[in-house]
């Protein structure tokens, strides 16, 4: 062999001894995915509850069937949201910026339709989408 090799039989594993490493297969059950949740939960190191969420994360793509099972649990619906907070605010984020973009651009748009000059335009959405005149710049 190139290098050493280890064969992990998930199968013949003791849950409560490798949660973290079972967590990973796709054959948990509904009662292993909230002791999962718990045991991620309970976790307070930010470093140690980063690694637990990433195992976390991989487990529920790879059990979605029994995370859509758990959905209608109010506890396993808010422990999803509290582990989920970091990327559902990132999407909140993303979507008001593209948001107020399109709203920008759209004002623009009607500005110089009506006929009104760059100048005017720039100070107008420094004005009212309390841009600065470098940002304003970029919209023309």
């Amino acid at each position: 062999m190139l290098f050493p090799t280890q064969i992990i039989v998930a199968g013949e594993m003791e849950w409560r001894s490798h949660v973290w490493l079972k967590a990973l297969s796709g054959k948990m059950k509904k009662q292993d995915m909230k002791e999962l949740l718990e045991k991620t939960e309970s976790i307070k190191q930010k470093f140690d509850r980063e690694l637990a969420d990433s195992v976390l994360e991989v487990s529920i793509r790879a059990n979605q069937c029994i995370v859509d099972e758990l959905g209608g649990d109010d506890s396993m619906c808010q422990a999803l949201l509290e582990i989920m907070e970091p990327e559902i605010n990132k999407i909140k984020e993303d979507a008001v910026a593209a948001v107020k973009e399109y709203d920008i651009l759209c004002a623009v748009k009607s500005f110089r339709d009506l006929g009104v000059g760059d100048n005017q335009i720039k100070e107008l959405l420094v004005k009212n989408h309390r841009l600065s005149f470098a940002e304003a710049e970029k919209y023309l």
